[in-house]
């Protein structure tokens, strides 16, 4: 995800990255999905995606929300919060 972004922040892929075509829906999807991070605990540590604004975020990007659509965001939700998680440490 870093190289999307920081997370609540406007997502703009950078120069040079590669993103495979069949993973271009998911990484448009998840880059809008940047401000519904769901948080937890008086630090406000992120938990995971509020996936009540999945369908709105798909439907405004005219992108189908399928099983295999979930799965690549659910991948890419993984590993931003490991990298969350250690950045925090």
């Amino acid at each position: 995800m870093r190289a999307l972004g920081a997370v609540g922040a406007v997502a703009k892929p950078r120069p040079g990255l590669a993103i495979w075509p069949e993973n271009w829906a998911a990484v448009r999807v998840m880059a809008s999905m940047a401000t519904q991070w769901r948080r937890a605990g008086m630090a406000g540590i992120e938990v995971g995606l509020d996936y009540a604004a999945l369908p709105v975020v798909c439907a405004a990007l005219s992108v189908p929300l399928d099983e295999d659509l979930l799965s690549r965001i659910r991948v890419m939700e993984a590993a931003a919060l490991s990298a969350l998680a250690e950045a925090r440490r």
